[in-house]
């Protein structure tokens, strides 16, 4: 049976010294999803999808309630650069209360600031994304339980176990 665990708090820290938890709103981890392609055989009555050929590219969308020119200068940048990003939650059980750290760590762009509509009377502020990953960990309680790294040709490790070493062998 399963275990309801329930968010207590979260923030994203940028280059490890500007912790936004008082400044952020909303924060999406990245879709993970494979790509795939469709095939009907010949002579077959249906088409199949081929999935295992990849992962799309992450996007980490986040919303923070500030107008911040530190946090919108960290917009873009020369070619090759990239940011450390450091998201965290912590997720308590309602059964028994046990509290569970769930967080990643990624290098990666700033790529999108786009200001959110202005009301009168409304906390507004930004809307961000994050993408042009260029490495990728996801812990949970301390264990690693996915790490993708562009370098390496993707997934290092995944669902808490070593994804294709001989490949990391052979391109590290």
């Amino acid at each position: 049976m399963g275990d309801l665990r329930i968010l207590r708090g979260f923030t994203l820290v940028v280059d490890d010294n500007r912790n936004l938890g008082l400044d952020i709103k909303e924060m999406k981890l990245p879709v993970l999803e494979e790509i795939g392609e469709s095939h009907h055989p010949g002579g077959s009555d249906m088409e199949i999808e081929i999935m295992g050929l990849g992962v799309k590219a992450f996007t980490l969308p986040f919303k923070l309630a500030t107008h911040n020119p530190e946090i919108i200068g960290l917009f873009g940048g020369p070619p090759g650069f990239r940011r450390s990003f450091t998201g965290k939650k912590l997720v308590i059980s309602d059964e028994d209360g046990k509290e569970h750290e769930h967080m990643f760590d990624c290098r990666a762009r700033l790529s999108k600031v786009e200001g959110e509509a202005m009301t009168a009377g409304k906390v507004v502020g930004y809307d961000h994304e994050i993408k042009s990953f260029w490495n990728y960990t996801e812990f949970w309680d301390g264990r690693v339980m996915h790490r993708w790294n562009f370098k390496l040709g993707g997934w290092d490790i995944w669902n808490f176990q070593p994804y294709l070493p001989a490949r990391r062998r052979i391109l590290s």
